[in-house]
């Protein structure tokens, strides 16, 4: 079954909705220039809630648009209002000047075991080389590539150019109910990353009519 997250998480009442529908992983934005953009305590409540009604599903901390001292700053306070469980399950993080070894190897020194999923933001065509670039990873997120911002702009990447990609990845990128299924049988994707596809045109407020639509045609209800 293909992996679902769901991404731009930001208001209670949606969050909980959200999860209702049992996604693989939820997604909480950190990245300062985001609509999106959740506080740490906020958000370490929300998955403190969501864990306890919600066991398997994962949650995701989606960094970038910042220097790496920020990200340390976000990562301890999340540790502090979250130990001794790690405060989320994977790193997204955005931005080839971000170290993926670097910020593991200071991950393992505060005592957290949190995967770094890094995002390669495609505008051409990529190969897995691109993405090995980034960092050796588990998992990899692409993204359509934009000039004015970091993600959650609604537009598609070209199928062309991912054709190439065989490391497991997320798509991103104008996802919604109408397409997802046929994104998933065109690509290679092992699952989507679905934010503004499923809002009511408020960023971060989810649509219920929306979430139930995507997870039916995906076979999850």
């Amino acid at each position: 079954m293909a992996l679902v997250k769901v991404c731009g998480n930001r208001y209670a009442m949606d969050a909980h909705l959200v999860a209702s529908f049992e996604p693989d992983y939820m997604g909480w934005i950190f990245v300062p220039s985001s609509p999106r953009r959740i506080s740490p305590d906020q958000a370490m409540g929300l998955i403190r809630a969501i864990r306890g009604a919600h066991p398997s599903i994962q949650h995701v901390a989606v960094m970038g648009g910042t220097g790496l001292d920020e990200i340390i700053r976000l990562l301890r306070q999340m540790k502090n209002l979250t130990a001794p469980e790690n405060p989320v399950d994977a790193i997204q993080l955005i931005g080839t000047a971000l170290d993926v070894e670097c910020i593991g190897s200071i991950l393992r020194q505060m005592g957290l075991k949190i995967p770094i999923w890094p995002v390669l933001r495609v505008d051409s065509a990529v190969s897995d080389q691109d993405l090995l670039n980034l960092g050796h990873a588990k998992l990899y997120l692409l993204d359509r590539k934009m000039p004015n911002a970091l993600g959650g702009t609604g537009r598609v990447i070209e199928e062309e150019w991912i054709q190439n990609v065989t490391l497991p990845y997320l798509l991103a990128g104008g996802i919604n109910p109408q397409n997802a299924r046929e994104k998933l049988e065109r690509t290679s994707a092992a699952g989507l990353d679905i934010g503004s596809g499923l809002e009511t045109g408020i960023p971060g407020r989810k649509d219920e009519a929306k979430l139930e639509e995507l997870f039916r045609s995906l076979g999850r209800v």
